[in-house]
């Protein structure tokens, strides 16, 4: 194990899963094979916790529910500062021959832009 050694439960997996998401991905300048190989001993561990019955109880999982809503709003902050969704939707404005859809990526492009 290269990125899980020392990890005991789930809960302590998922925690570290997510902070090593946070610098592997390739949107955060890791690279798609190191984030794909961090994924496979994740999912290898996960299972191996799973079959030895370390798995969380229900209070936990509510706060690591809760944790994971917030993870995301960081990611999308992270997101919308990049302009990755902005620069897709002019994507779609320049694809699209629709005025109303025009109109439409154009608007959410300025209130992402205006979420900064």
């Amino acid at each position: 194990m290269k990125y899980f050694l020392g990890i005991t439960d789930i809960d302590q997996a998922k925690l570290r899963y997510r902070k090593l998401a946070k610098q592997l991905h390739p949107d955060a300048g890791g690279t798609a094979v190191e984030f794909q190989n961090m994924r496979k001993e994740y999912q290898s561990l996960l299972l191996k916790l799973q079959q030895s019955g370390n798995t969380p109880n229900a209070p936990k999982q509510v706060s690591l529910e809760k944790e994971l809503i917030s993870e995301l709003g960081q990611l999308a902050k992270v997101l919308i500062k990049k302009q990755v969704p902005q620069n897709y939707l002019k994507q779609k404005i320049q694809s699209t021959q629709s005025p109303l859809k025009k109109s439409l990526f154009g608007n959410l492009v300025d209130l992402l832009d205006s979420l900064k």
